[in-house]
C-alpha cells in the first residue's frame, strides 16, 4: 500500500509541472510559439504518457497479487473449517455403527475407538487410549490377539477371524473381526485398524439350532415310523431310515421325488382327490393306501402330511409320516370276517325264526286242508292262507338277497301307504309298542322294489321298538312334496319314536356298516336302509334328541305311472294259447312250469340249458311253427344261462318274445331286463296267476 501511494505522488508532481508551463493561474493558456518549443512539448507529453502506462501496469500487478493473497487466505480458512466439519461428521458416523471400530499402533496400543467399543469393553475412549488388550482380556486371549495382529501387520493384508475373548470378570464373548494395517503419508506402517462384531448371541442361537436339528435327526433316525419332509410341490427333502425300509427306496433316490411315489394304480385317483382337497383347505392330509415297492411287494401304508406355511400364508413345505399298516390291515380284515360271521349267526337266528313262523302257517294250513277235504270252501281258504305265507317267504328271501349282495331293486309302481301299514304291523306283532299312521290323502305312487322298501321300514321299526323297551308309540307319516322351480315331486316318509334318542357324537356314524351301540346288534340294519334308499334315487336322514326320541325321514321320487295290483296278490287266471319254451336247469321247476302252462292252455317244450334251448328255437322257426314266448332261467351252473341265450336267440329272431326268470332278484338283468333284450321278468317263486298275467301281456302285445 505504501509503494502504491509513493508512485501516485510522483505522477501528480510531474503533471503539475507540465500544467505550470501551459497554464498560468488566472491567465489564458500560453501556447508554444516556435517549432522547437512545440517539439519539446510533444516530447515531454510522450515521456509522461509512457510513465503513466508503466505506473498503471505496476498498479494492476500489485492489485492482482493482493487479490490472490486474499483469496488464498480465504480458501485456507474454508478448508480448515471443512476439515473440522468432516472430522466431526466422520466421528458421528463411526460412533453410530453397531460394530466395534478401533485403531492400534504397531505395538498394540489403542489410539482410538468408537462408542460400540466403549460399550463392549466397558470403558470410555479416553480410558482405552494408551492401553493394550492385556488391560482388558485374559492373558492367554490377549496373547492370541497380539500374535494375530502381528501376523496381519507382517503380511500387510486384510484378514478375518472369529475370536473368543474372556473378560477380566470371567465372562466370555465371540467377536467376528476384520483387521487391516494402515500407513502414514510416507508409506510407513503405523499400526492396524479393526472392525469387530459381537456374535455371541448369534453363535449361541446357531449352536442351539444345530443341537435341536441333531436331536431331531437322531429322533427321526430312530423312529419306528417313516418320516419325511417335502417342498411345496410334494418332492422329498428329507427321508429317515424307516421311510427307506417301508418304501424300499434309498433316501438318496427318494430325495427330489414325490413322497407318494409307488402308489398302487388303483389307489392313485382316490389319494390324489384327498390330497388336493386337503392342500386347497390347508388341512392335514391323512390317507390309507397300497404301496408298490421296487422289490415287487405290495404293502398297506398310512400317510399323514401336515402343511407348513410361510410368512405370506402360502404352503412352503410339508412334514409327515409314513406307517406300514399291512399287519394292521390284515388284522382288520380278519376281524371283519369274524364280525361278519357273528353277524351272520345273529341273522341266521332271525331268519330261522321268521321261516319257522312261515312254515308253521304253511304246514298248518295244508294239514287242515287235508282234514277238511269234505268242505271245499274250507280247503280253498286253507290253501289261500298257505299261499299268503309263501308270499311272505318270498319277500323274506328277496330281503336276504338284498342284504347279502346289495342287489339292484326290481322296481314296480307301488302304493306307499299300503306297504307301510303292512310292514309296520308285521314288526309290531307281540311287542308293547303301538303305531299311529298319519297318511296323506291321494299320495303319489313310487317306483320301488316292494320287498326292499319293506325291509327299510322293517329295520326302522325294529330300531324304534328297541329304543322303547318299556313301550311307546311309533308315528308313521307320509306327505306329498313339490320342489320349485321345476316342480320335482317327492313322497316323504317319516318314522318317529319317543324313545331314548341318539347321542350327537353317534349321529354322523349310524349309517356306517357295522357301527352299532347295541350289545347284540350287527350294525348292518341302517347301512342296508341307506343303500336301498340310495339305489331308489332317494335320500334318508335322521334327527334325534337324547331323552326325547328319534325321527328318520325318507324322500323318494314320485311316479307318474298308475299303480297296478301286485300280481302276487291276484287270484284271477288268464288262460291263453300258443307254444312256450321253458329253459331251466332244475327238473322240479321245469316240471312245475310245464303243468302250469298246460293248465293255462299252452303247449310246452322244455330245455335244460341255453344250448339246447337255442337248438329247439331254431328248429321250430325253420319248421314255420315258432314259439309264442320263451321263459329263460338266468343262471345255469356249468352251462349257457339266460343272458347268453337271449343274445343267440336275437340273432336268430330279432322279434323273439323272451321272459327272464331267476331266484336272484338282485341281479342287474332282473332290474333292467329290457337293456339285455328281454321283454318281461318273472321272479321265482311264481304262481300260476303271475305267469298267466305276464304271458298274456307279452303275447297280446
Amino acid at each position: 500500500m505504501a509503494d502504491r501511494e509513493k508512485s501516485s505522488a510522483g505522477i501528480e508532481e510531474r503533471r503539475l509541472h507540465c500544467d505550470e508551463r501551459l497554464i498560468s493561474k488566472g491567465t489564458q493558456v500560453s501556447l508554444p510559439k516556435t517549432e522547437a518549443e512545440i517539439e519539446q512539448l510533444l516530447h515531454e507529453l510522450q515521456v509522461h504518457q509512457v510513465e503513466l502506462e508503466t505506473q498503471n501496469e505496476e498498479l494492476q500487478r500489485k492489485l492482482e497479487e493482493s487479490e490472490a493473497l486474499r483469496t488464498k487466505s480465504m480458501l485456507r480458512v474454508t478448508r480448515d473449517a471443512l476439515v473440522i466439519r468432516d472430522k466431526a461428521l466422520l466421528r458421528c458416523i463411526i460412533d453410530s455403527v453397531g460394530d466395534l471400530i478401533y485403531i492400534k499402533d504397531k505395538h498394540g496400543v489403542y489410539q482410538a475407538c468408537n462408542k460400540a467399543s466403549e460399550k463392549f469393553i466397558g470403558l470410555p475412549e479416553s480410558e482405552q487410549i494408551g492401553k493394550t488388550d492385556f488391560d482388558f482380556f485374559d492373558r492367554d486371549i490377549a496373547e492370541a490377539i497380539r500374535e494375530f495382529d502381528q501376523q496381519i501387520m507382517a503380511s500387510g493384508k486384510e484378514s478375518r477371524i472369529e475370536e473368543w475373548v474372556t473378560y477380566l470378570d470371567g465372562s466370555r464373548g465371540l467377536l467376528d473381526s476384520v483387521k487391516a494395517p494402515y500407513y502414514g503419508p510416507d508409506g510407513e506402517q503405523l499400526g492396524l485398524v479393526g472392525i469387530s462384531r459381537d456374535i455371541t448371541e448369534r453363535k449361541q442361537m446357531e449352536m442351539a439350532v444345530h443341537d435341536s436339528e441333531e436331536q431331531f435327526r437322531t429322533l427321526c433316525d430312530a423312529a419306528p415310523i417313516g418320516i419325511f419332509r417335502s417342498d411345496s410341490e410334494g418332492n422329498n427333502i428329507y427321508c429317515n431310515p424307516r421311510w427307506e425300509e417301508i418304501t424300499g427306496i434309498p433316501a438318496s433316490e427318494g430325495r427330489g421325488k414325490g413322497w407318494i411315489k409307488g402308489i398302487h394304480p388303483d389307489d392313485i385317483e382316490a389319494l390324489a382327490r384327498v390330497w388336493h382337497e386337503a392342500m386347497a383347505k390347508g388341512r392335514i392330509f391323512s390317507h390309507e393306501h397300497r404301496q408298490l415297492t421296487p422289490q415287487g411287494k405290495t404293502i398297506w401304508v398310512r400317510a399323514l402330511a401336515s402343511p407348513i406355511f410361510g410368512p405370506s400364508g402360502k404352503i412352503i413345505s410339508h412334514v409327515g409320516t409314513l406307517e406300514d399298516i399291512t399287519d394292521l390291515q390284515r388284522a382288520r380284515h380278519d376281524l371283519l370276517k369274524t364280525q361278519k360271521l357273528e353277524s351272520l349267526g345273529v341273522l341266521a337266528g332271525g331268519i330261522a325264526h321268521d321261516f319257522n313262523n312261515i312254515l308253521t302257517a304253511v304246514f298248518g294250513n295244508i294239514s287242515l286242508a287235508r282234514l277238511q277235504l269234505h268242505d271245499s270252501e274250507a280247503v280253498a281258504k286253507r290253501l289261500e292262507d298257505s299261499e299268503k305265507a309263501i308270499v311272505r317267504a318270498t319277500d323274506l328271501t328277496n330281503d336276504l338277497l338284498t342284504f347279502a349282495r346289495g342287489g339292484e331293486p326290481v322296481k314296480k309302481v307301488v302304493r306307499v301307504n299300503d306297504l307301510l301299514q303292512e310292514a309296520a304291523r308285521f314288526v309290531l306283532r307281540g311287542s308293547n309298542v303301538t303305531c299311529e299312521f298319519d297318511h296323506a290323502d291321494d299320495l303319489w305312487p313310487v317306483e320301488a322294489d316292494g320287498g326292499q322298501l319293506s325291509q327299510v321300514i322293517h329295520n326302522l321299526m325294529l330300531n324304534a321298538v328297541q329304543a322303547m323297551p318299556k313301550g311307546g308309540t311309533v308315528t308313521i307319516r307320509t306327505e306329498k312334496v313339490s320342489i320349485p322351480p321345476n316342480g320335482d315331486r317327492f313322497v316323504r316318509i317319516s318314522v318317529a319314536d319317543n324313545g331314548v334318542g341318539i347321542p350327537e357324537n353317534n349321529l354322523q356314524r349310524i349309517f356306517d356298516p357295522y357301527f352299532t351301540t347295541k350289545s347284540r346288534g350287527n350294525g348292518l340294519g341302517l347301512a342296508t336302509c341307506y343303500s336301498i334308499i340310495k339305489k331308489h334315487g332317494g335320500k334318508i336322514r335322521v334327527e334325534s334328541t337324547v331323552g326325547e326320541g328319534t325321527e328318520f325321514i325318507i324322500s323318494l321320487p314320485a311316479s307318474d305311472q298308475e299303480c297296478l295290483d301286485d300280481p302276487k296278490l291276484q287270484t284271477k287266471l288268464f288262460p291263453g294259447s300258443g307254444s312256450v319254451l321253458v329253459m331251466d336247469d332244475n327238473e322240479d321247476v321245469r316240471s312245475t312250469a310245464q303243468v302250469i302252462l298246460k293248465e293255462l292252455g299252452y303247449t310246452v317244450e322244455l330245455a335244460e340249458n341255453g344250448t339246447e334251448a337255442v337248438g329247439l328255437y331254431l328248429k321250430r322257426k325253420e319248421q314255420g311253427t315258432p314259439f309264442s314266448a320263451v321263459i329263460l332261467d338266468l343262471t345255469i351252473p356249468g352251462g349257457m344261462g339266460g343272458r347268453e341265450t337271449i343274445e343267440k336267440l336275437l340273432e336268430i329272431d330279432p322279434d323273439v318274445k323272451a321272459i327272464v326268470s331267476s331266484g336272484y332278484s338282485n341281479d342287474p338283468v332282473m332290474a333292467n331286463y329290457r337293456e339285455y333284450g328281454f321283454n318281461a321278468v318273472l321272479s321265482k317263486p311264481y304262481r300260476p296267476q303271475e305267469m298267466s298275467q305276464v304271458l298274456r301281456e307279452l303275447i297280446e302285445s
